[in-house]
C-alpha cells in the first residue's frame, strides 16, 4: 500500500473533498512544482552547507522514501480511505494534507540553518503557492504539521488533536506523528552517496552520516516492533570519524554511531506513539549488526543483536546502551568502537605474522 497511489485513485472524484474542489489536481500541480523547482534546489543547498556534517540525500528520492515509510506505518492500522464501517478511516482530504506536508518538510533548508529549517518551511509555502491553490487556513495547518517533524519542545503536542478545516474533520497531531516517524525511518543504503564514499570525496564531518545510511540494509515493522539490520565492514570500523555536535567536533566510531542513532529511533518512536493509534505504536527497536571483511565480505566476528525498549522512568537523554543491553557486553568488556577496532588490528597482526 502506498498513500500517494491511494490518494491519486480519487482523481475526478471531487465530491469526496471539501467544496467539491479538485484536490488531486491541486496536489499534482504542487508536486510538479516541488519536484522541478524546490527539491533539486534543496539537494544543491545541502551540498553547499554539508561542511556542518549532518547531511545525506534530501532530494526527490528522500520524499519518495518518507512517503513509503509513512505508508508502512499506516498499513499497520489496516486502513480504509472510504469510511468503511469497522475499519480505521483516513479521509482523502487528510491524505492530501499529509502528502503536501511531506513534500514541504525539508524545504526550509533553502533559507535557514538545520536547527531552524523546520520552522522555515511554513514561510516558504506561503511564498511557493503564489496562485493560492490552498486557502490561508490550509497553508497554516500544513505548515504546522511539516514544522513539527523537528525539535524537542513537544512540537506535535502543541498542535490540535482534532479540528475542522474547510468543514472537514482533520487530525493534525496524528498526521504530524506520521510525518515525523516516517522521516526518522527514512534511512537505508540508498540514501548514502556510496560512490563518493569510495573515492573519498565527502566532507570529513559528513562521512559518518553517509556510512550509517550505507550500513543500514533492511527495515521492517512488525506489531509494535521496528527491526533494523546493519552490515558493517572492517574498513570503516578501525578508526573514528569527525562528527559535528552541539559542543563542537568530536570523534566517533561507526558502531557507536549505530548505537546512538538506534537509541534516537526508539525515542522518536515513543514520542510519536502518543499521537498514533494502538496498532501503529512502536515501543521496541530490535537491531542486528553483521560484521564483514571488506576484502571478501566474509564474517570477521559473530553478529551482535540487541533490543531497545523503554525501561524505568522515561528520559529524553541517551542512556548508556551497554547498561540496557547485556548482549553488548562480553566478559565484562563493552563491545564498542575501540573494542572492535582493536579486534580487527589484532586479527591483521596475526595474519601478518603467519605470512612471514
Amino acid at each position: 500500500m502506498n498513500i500517494e497511489t491511494e490518494f491519486l485513485k480519487f482523481k475526478g472524484k471531487k465530491t469526496v473533498f471539501p467544496h467539491g474542489k479538485d484536490y488531486v489536481g491541486i496536489y499534482e500541480t504542487l508536486k510538479a512544482k516541488f519536484n522541478t523547482d524546490v527539491h533539486p534546489e534543496v539537494k544543491t543547498k545541502i551540498l553547499e552547507i554539508e561542511k556542518e556534517g549532518y547531511y545525506n540525500d534530501h532530494g526527490v528520492d528522500h520524499i519518495k522514501m518518507v512517503i513509503e515509510r509513512v505508508s508502512r506505518i499506516i498499513e499497520q492500522t489496516n486502513p480504509t480511505f472510504k469510511n468503511e464501517k469497522g475499519k480505521f478511516h483516513i479521509s482523502p482530504y487528510e491524505l492530501f494534507i499529509l502528502l503536501v506536508a511531506i513534500n514541504l518538510h525539508d524545504t526550509g533548508h533553502l533559507i535557514a540553518s538545520r536547527a531552524d529549517h523546520a520552522k522555515a518551511g511554513k514561510f516558504l509555502l506561503a511564498k511557493f503557492d503564489s496562485g493560492n491553490l490552498l486557502s490561508t487556513a490550509e497553508k497554516a495547518i500544513i505548515g504546522n504539521i511539516a514544522q513539527a517533524h523537528g525539535g524537542k519542545a513537544d512540537p506535535i503536542g502543541k498542535l490540535d488533536n482534532t479540528m475542522h478545516l474547510s468543514h472537514e474533520y482533520v487530525r493534525p497531531q496524528f498526521l504530524a506523528a506520521l510525518l515525523r516517524l516516517g522521516d526518522e525511518l527514512a534511512e537505508d543504503e540508498t540514501r548514502a552517496s556510496n560512490f563518493l564514499l569510495q573515492i573519498g570525496a565527502i566532507e570529513k564531518t559528513s562521512i559518518i552520516f553517509h556510512l550509517y545510511s550505507a550500513s543500514l540494509n533492511s527495515l521492517s515493522l512488525d506489531g509494535n516492533e521496528i527491526s533494523l539490520v546493519f552490515y558493517l565492514t572492517d574498513k570503516y570500523l578501525q578508526n573514528s570519524f569527525s562528527k559535528q555536535s552541539s559542543k563542537g567536533i568530536k570523534k566517533q566510531y561507526l558502531i557507536n554511531e549505530v548505537y546512538e542513532r538506534t537509541q534516537k529511533t526508539l525515542l522518536e518512536s515513543l514520542y510519536c506513539a502518543r499521537f498514533l493509534p494502538q496498532s501503529c505504536r512502536f515501543t521496541r527497536v530490535k537491531v542486528k549488526i553483521n560484521f564483514l571483511k571488506d576484502e571478501n565480505n566474509g564474517d570477521f566476528m559473530n553478529p551482535i543483536g540487541y533490543e531497545l525498549k523503554e525501561n524505568g522512568y522515561p528520559t529524553l537523554e541517551y542512556a548508556d546502551i551497554h547498561k540496557n543491553c547485556e548482549s553488548l557486553v562480553e566478559g565484562g568488556t563493552k563491545i564498542d568502537g575501540k573494542y572492535i577496532a582493536s579486534l580487527i588490528k589484532k586479527s591483521k597482526s596475526k595474519k601478518n605474522e603467519k605470512s612471514i
